[in-house]
Formats: C-alpha cells, sequence, structure tokens
C-alpha cells in the first residue's frame, strides 16, 4: 500500500513539476489571431464647412500575425501586423440620417509588451500594450467622409489568458482596446477607436 502511495505522489509531483515547467525558458515564437471588431461611434468634422456629425459602423472582422520573444521572468516583447475592417453604417446630422453603404480598414504595425503572470498551472493571465502606427482607409462615395487614407500614431492596451497545451504550442483569448490619433481624410476629421476580441495561438521555438 505504501508503495502505490510513493507511486502516485511520485506520477503527482512529475505531472507537477512538467506543467509548471511549459514556458519556464527564454524562447522565441510566431503566432496569429482572429477576432471581432467593434468600432466606436466617431466625432467627425467637415475640414471644409466645419459642421459636425457622428459616424456608426456595424462590428467588423480583425486578423493579426505576430512575431516575439519570451524573456522568462521578464517582460514579453512582440511585433504585430494586424488588420481589420468595418463597414460603415450610419453619419448622424442635425439634418436626419444618412445610410452609408463603404468600409473603414486599418493596417497596424505594433510593438507589444506583455507582463505575464506565471504560475504553476497551464493557465497564464496577462496585461499587454502596444504602439506603433497604423494605415487607416476608407471607401465612401457618400460625400460624408470621401475616399482616402491617413497614416497615423496607433496604440492599444488589453487583457488576456493563455492556456499551455505543451511546451510549445499555446491557445489564448484576449481583449484588446485599439485605437489613433484622429485621421484627416479627403472631407472629414474622425475618431477612430474599437474593442476588439480575439482568440489566438503562439507556436514557441
Amino acid at each position: 500500500m505504501k508503495k502505490k502511495i510513493c507511486i502516485v505522489a511520485g506520477c503527482i509531483m512529475l505531472i507537477s513539476l512538467s506543467t509548471s515547467a511549459f514556458g519556464e525558458e527564454e524562447k522565441g515564437y510566431i503566432g496569429a489571431n482572429l477576432g471581432l471588431c467593434f468600432l466606436n461611434d466617431s466625432a467627425a468634422t467637415n475640414q471644409f464647412s466645419g459642421m459636425n456629425y457622428e459616424i456608426q459602423a456595424n462590428e467588423g472582422v480583425g486578423v493579426g500575425a505576430t512575431i516575439g520573444y519570451d524573456f522568462y521572468g521578464f517582460p514579453r516583447i512582440e511585433g504585430e501586423v494586424a488588420y481589420q475592417n468595418n463597414a460603415l453604417d450610419v453619419v448622424k446630422t442635425a439634418a436626419g440620417n444618412v445610410t452609408l453603404h463603404e468600409d473603414i480598414d486599418s493596417l497596424a504595425f505594433l510593438v507589444n509588451i506583455y507582463f505575464d503572470f506565471t504560475n504553476a498551472s497551464l493557465w497564464t493571465p496577462y496585461l499587454s500594450a502596444g504602439a506603433g502606427t497604423a494605415l487607416i482607409n476608407v471607401d465612401d462615395t457618400s460625400g460624408y467622409v470621401g475616399n482616402d487614407y491617413a497614416a497615423v500614431f496607433a496604440y492599444q492596451a488589453g487583457v488576456g489568458l493563455a492556456y499551455a497545451v505543451d511546451n510549445n504550442l499555446t491557445i489564448e483569448a484576449k481583449y484588446r482596446y485599439f485605437a489613433t490619433t484622429d485621421p484627416k481624410f479627403e472631407f472629414v476629421e474622425m475618431e477612430y477607436a474599437s474593442h476588439n476580441g480575439y482568440l489566438g495561438m503562439r507556436y514557441s521555438f
């Protein structure tokens, strides 16, 4: 009986050591993200008439690719290319609402930093922040926004929860607030900010 207890205890110890060992080393990784993006209602000002109005958009899709390095015990550093697309929905003006049928999208190049709260389990919560630049493109024929693009400063902050499938593969769910300085288009200067939710994966090497 004592022998069986010792065997079981040894197995539990080995499992706990192996699970806590996931990620306990410095290593590089690549990753991918896919999610939904909810663009905030945007306050806008026409650059010619000075008229103020509000632009609303539908939820959209976001994708991203990452490459990074995990300094175990220190913040994780990552480079990211992220794309999101939202369909413009309505322009709200003092004279009434105008329905739009066009798109606005962004292509962002960001450097992110992650603070992983590592522990003995396979689950790792984390906080993140990032900054870089974004190309915001709008395709609108209504005359309220115009067909144009703008390069602007971009930043984001978020929280997430990662699960170590094995020593190389990690899956995760994350929330991010993504925003830029106000882009100026053909007819309008407007706000650009988004609440995004992603599912992602990382492969370490």
